[in-house]
């Protein structure tokens, strides 16, 4: 199964597949995605989620309040739905 990203305000898409995180997706598909750590730590690959539903592998690096603020860790992030991401320095 996979699902349709779209990321903000560049009207980007891509598919992500059910085993892969967001920016793995992005990466295999030659999109300029940015990310240094990806270990959730560094937040370049953050982007904020408008539409759809994510998930992570225990131990989830997710706050109570990036939660509330909706922040998308895509370097650790799983698609459960197609989404729609804002982020303000991915270009198309």
């Amino acid at each position: 199964m996979s699902f349709q990203v779209t990321v903000l305000p560049a009207k980007l898409q891509f598919t992500v597949a059910a085993n892969e995180t967001i920016l793995q997706a992005a990466l295999r598909q030659g999109i300029d995605f940015p990310y240094r750590c990806q270990q959730g730590v560094c937040t370049s690959c953050v982007c904020k989620l408008r539409a759809g539903t994510v998930d992570y592998a225990p131990p989830s690096p997710v706050t109570e309040l990036d939660l509330q603020q909706g922040f998308v860790y895509c370097c650790l992030a799983y698609a459960k739905s197609n989404l729609e991401l804002h982020h303000p320095f991915i270009h198309g």
